[in-house]
Order: structure tokens, then sequence, then C-alpha cells
């Protein structure tokens, strides 16, 4: 790909998203999605990730952050419900795994009937902080959170219900999020989705609009020439939009119960995984 597309001037990367190139569709188109691989060159070799797994990546103009967990919570709620009563031989075979949690029936079934709760992200640290001896990495105020804090929001703290944490601090959020003032001060208006058992599920937020906001934070993480095409969509005005990922193969793991993510795509991509196949 690099002699194809690149020179020794011009590097060419693996795609991590289709959000940016989105975004431009959604401004002219209001609504559009994209559905396709997404490639992450990390030496991380856990049961929940790969270095190519599929997303579902829509971007919709004139959409706050709460409208686009509405339209996340439809999506997923969707896909269950269609499973669930398509499926019901499939899933009873899958709950009798061996590698299958004695939760999983009742997982999929308070997924599907009963509404996500919502938690801000300083809340869900408060919680996490009153049992942080449970975690092998404590919770910080400030800095991301970890698979193990997200797994017990969702399975502990909300009794094993999926659950949008919201308004992540700014440095913990990508470049293009939107932020806003907070009752905890400034906040990215983003969201992650967690789900018990594998934690986060869909991440996503509000984009930033401002030309000015946007250059300058391009200009800090000295992108803003790399980036120039994407700055320019809001150079003679834009609209405010939204977006998020959901990463396809996590859901199809909540959906039949598995514990490794390798065990639900056919050929699996992963380090040093290209020596097998």
């Amino acid at each position: 790909g690099y002699e194809l597309f690149g020179d020794n001037s011009n590097k060419v990367h693996l795609t991590v998203s289709s959000q940016l190139h989105a975004e431009m569709f959604a401004c002219a188109l209001s609504k559009v999605y994209s559905f396709g691989p997404t490639f992450r060159a990390e030496n991380s070799n856990t049961s929940r990730h790969l270095c190519e797994f599929w997303m579902v990546e829509p971007e919709m103009a004139f959409q706050s952050m709460n409208d686009s967990m509405e339209l996340a919570e439809n999506c997923v709620k969707y896909v269950l419900n269609a499973v669930w009563e398509k499926c019901q031989n499939e899933i009873q075979f899958l709950a009798e795994g061996s590698d299958v949690s004695d939760h999983y029936i009742d997982d999929l079934e308070k997924a599907r009937t009963q509404p996500f709760e919502r938690i801000a992200y300083d809340d869900a640290i408060e919680v996490l902080n009153k049992n942080k001896n449970a975690f092998e990495i404590a919770p910080v105020l400030g800095q991301p959170l970890q698979s193990e804090h997200e797994r017990y929001i969702s399975e502990i703290a909300f009794s094993r219900r999926p659950v949008f944490i919201t308004h992540f601090p700014c440095q913990t959020k990508p470049f293009y999020a939107k932020h806003g003032e907070t009752e905890f001060g400034l906040r990215a208006k983003a969201m992650d989705l967690v789900i018990p058992r594998y934690g986060e599920v869909i991440g996503g937020s509000e984009r930033e609009e401002s030309f000015d906001l946007l250059k300058s934070r391009l200009e800090s993480i000295d992108q803003a020439e790399s980036l120039a095409w994407y700055l320019e969509l809001r150079k003679y005005g834009t609209v405010p939009h939204s977006g998020w990922g959901l990463g396809f193969d996590r859901l199809l793991m909540f959906l039949t119960g598995v514990s490794n993510i390798r065990d639900v795509v056919p050929v699996p991509r992963y380090p040093s995984s290209s020596l097998k196949y």
C-alpha cells in the first residue's frame, strides 16, 4: 500500500475510522453511516481487541449528544430484539456453552427491554473510588477509564445493565470532540456505552464545529497541515453534528456470550497472526 499511495514526503497510514470523511457527507446529506473494517496497529493481545475489526459509524447533522445516545440505544435494541425473536434456538444452544456466562440470557433480556442508564464521568469516578481496592488499576479523576472500571459501572453499580458514561475530561477525548461547561467544569460532550462483561461497545461525541477552536487543537498536535481538508469543512460555515462508532465484533460477543473476540471473526487479525493465515 505504501508503494502505491505514498512517497518519502507523504506517509500513508492505516484507516482507523470513517468518521472524519463521513462528516463531509453528513453536512451535505444530513444523516449518513458507514460500515466497514477498521485497523489498529497496536500490540494488544487481549480477549477484546483485534488489529482489524468492523464498525458501524453514523454521522448526523443537527444532532446533539443526547440525540446520539437515543439513536445508539434504539440501534442496539433493534438488533437485540431481532435476534431474540428470530434466533431463540441458537440463543438457548449458546447458553449451554462452557465459555458463556451464567448471566448471558439475563443480560440480553435487560438490554433489550430496559432503558439504558446514564452517568456522568465525574459521578462514575466517585462510584468507583468507593470500592477502589477492587481494581488492579485505581480510578483517577482526569484519566481514561480502564476496562475493569467500565465493567464495574455496568455490572455492579447498575446491576448488569448497559450504561452511557458521559461528559469526559477534555484531555481524554480526541481533538474533534466538542467541549462544554457542566457542573463539573469544562468537559467533552462525549459518551461511551458500556455493557456487562465486555465494557465499551460504542463511543461517540458531538463534533466541534468552530473553525478557530478546531484549528487551535490541530495546531497543538501538529496536525493542522495533514488535516487541512477536515478543517476546511468549517471554514465557510457548518452545522452542529454528532456521531458514534459501534464495535460490531463486540456486539456479536454480547449476542453470542463468548469471551474472546477472535471467536466471532472468521479470520481474526491480531499481532503476529499474519504468520498463520
